[in-house]
């Protein structure tokens, strides 16, 4: 009887969590995140019975590279850090990104065949003054292109408990990579970069030139 009520307060605990990520995902704008589960005893063996959500993604989406004249590229790595269930944010941390950064298609599609290697490591990631649960690792990008973070740290838990921090996630435009097939023999494909619990997502870099409108030179007739 304990078995089953267990897992019924478990069942119900992963719908709330999901619903109440999907609220912060939308929140967010154009980001991503997970849900992390734990348990206050800090015991990474007991099961969770709480949960916090970490939204990623850049600030100032959609983001553009620099161009001299024309943008500055200053789009910070960023992370909004809270208490799932009570929307509270957690306002202390220390974390650190790993930053990866792909060209094209082509070359991501290499990584994914070679492995997917970092350019920097052990990037700080700092709190955003005066704006509890926000975080940034500042940067500019500087070409456009397939950008892609992760994350690990902990975050403390309102004086209780310091949580392990493991999120992963690539821009959701990188393409993505054949897993198998279903039942129908249709194929599968999945983001193979990203933590496997990541949801939504956030955009792709682009040159600052690919929003003109009109893209090009525009005829007129001789009237005109």
């Amino acid at each position: 009887m304990n078995t089953n009520k267990t897992q019924l307060f478990l069942v119900a605990s992963i719908a709330s969590v999901m619903v109440l990520a999907g609220s912060a995902s939308e929140q967010a704008f154009a980001h991503g995140g997970q849900v992390i589960g734990f348990n206050l005893s800090g015991d990474p063996n007991d099961p969770p019975n709480r949960w916090i959500t970490v939204i990623m993604g850049h600030n100032s989406e959609p983001t553009a590279a620099q161009e001299t004249g024309k943008h500055d590229g200053k789009h910070p790595m960023e992370l909004f850090i809270s208490d799932t269930r009570t929307g509270l944010n957690l306002a202390e941390a220390d974390l650190t990104v790993e930053k990866y950064y792909y060209e094209n298609d082509k070359k991501f599609n290499k990584a994914v065949d070679k492995g997917f290697k970092p350019l920097e490591t052990d990037v700080a990631v700092d709190a955003v003054h005066g704006d509890p649960g926000h975080y940034f690792a500042r940067q500019i990008l500087a070409q456009p292109g397939i950008y892609g973070y992760h994350v690990t740290g902990t975050v403390n838990y309102f004086g209780v408990v310091d949580v392990p921090i493991d999120v992963k996630a690539i821009c959701r435009d990188a393409p993505l990579t054949q897993v198998g097939e279903d039942e129908n023999g249709d194929p599968i494909f999945k983001q193979t970069f990203n933590n496997p619990s990541w949801f939504g997502g956030f955009g792709c870099t682009q040159d600052i030139d690919d929003n003109k409108f009109p893209g090009k030179k525009v005829k007129h007739d001789k009237d005109d």
